[in-house]
C-alpha cells in the first residue's frame, strides 16, 4: 500500500538521520554512563570489603536525634546527630544478610538502570528512539529504581536496628527510641515516577511509528 498524500514516511526498520552534534552528545552521555557503572561497582566492592572485614562489620545506623558536642578548643559546639557508623562483631545472620542486601540490591538496581540507558542511547544513535521495546526498557528502569529504593529503606532499617541492638546490648534505651528511625530520601521515588510517565509517552511514540510504517 502506498501513501498518496505526498508526505514521506520512514521505511520500516530504518532510523531517523542523527546529526553530528547529537552523536557527540550521545558519546559524552555514554561515557558518563560507563563512568557511573564503574563508580557503582567500585563503591560496592569497597563496601563489601568493609562488611567482610576481619575487625567487624561497618554498618550505617539511624536513630532518634541525639545532642552531642563537636570537638573543639572550647569544649566544642552543640550539634544534633541522627545517623552514624558502628563497627560490630557477631551479628545475627538475619542482620548480616540485611546489611548485604541493603548494599547489593541498590547497586544492582543502579546497574540495571545504566544498562537500560545504554541500550536506549544506542537506539538514539541509530535514530530508532521509538523502536519496539524502548517502552519496556524505560519501564524496567522505573521499577529498578523503585525496587532499589525500597530495598535500601527496608533492609537498611533492619540492618540499622540489628547492628544497634548488638552494639548497645543491655544499654539500649527501654523506650525503643533508637529503633525504626527511618530517614527517607524521596528523590529516587520521584525519579521512578518520572520514568513511569516517560514510559507512557514512549509507548505513544512507538504506536505512532507503527501506524506510520503501516502507511508505506
Amino acid at each position: 500500500m502506498s501513501a498518496s498524500s505526498g508526505k514521506s514516511f520512514q521505511p520500516r526498520g530504518e532510523g531517523i538521520p542523527v546529526s553530528r552534534s547529537t552523536r557527540a552528545d550521545l558519546v559524552a552521555t555514554l561515557g558518563v554512563a560507563v563512568v557511573a557503572a564503574a563508580y557503582v561497582l567500585i563503591v560496592l566492592v569497597f563496601r563489601l570489603i568493609e562488611i567482610f572485614g576481619v575487625n567487624g562489620v561497618t554498618v550505617p545506623v539511624q536513630f532518634a536525634p541525639v545532642e552531642t558536642l563537636v570537638p573543639g578548643p572550647d569544649s566544642g559546639a552543640p550539634v544534633m546527630i541522627d545517623e552514624g557508623l558502628v563497627v560490630v562483631t557477631d551479628l545475627p545472620i538475619a542482620t548480616f544478610i540485611s546489611v548485604l542486601l541493603a548494599e547489593v540490591l541498590p547497586a544492582v538496581a543502579a546497574l540495571i538502570v545504566i544498562g537500560c540507558a545504554v541500550v536506549i542511547f544506542r537506539r538514539l544513535w541509530h535514530g530508532n528512539a521509538f523502536a519496539p521495546g524502548t517502552t519496556r526498557l524505560v519501564t524496567i528502569s522505573s521499577f529498578a529504581i523503585l525496587g532499589g529504593w525500597a530495598a535500601s529503606i527496608v533492609f537498611g532499617t533492619m540492618a540499622s536496628n540489628g547492628a544497634l541492638a548488638v552494639a548497645l546490648g543491655t544499654d539500649a534505651p527501654d523506650d525503643g527510641s533508637w529503633q525504626f528511625a527511618v530517614h527517607i530520601d524521596w528523590l529516587p521515588f520521584l525519579a521512578a515516577m518520572a520514568l513511569g510517565g516517560l514510559a507512557i509517552l514512549t509507548r505513544t511514540g512507538e504506536r505512532l511509528r507503527t501506524d506510520s510504517e503501516g502507511l508505506i
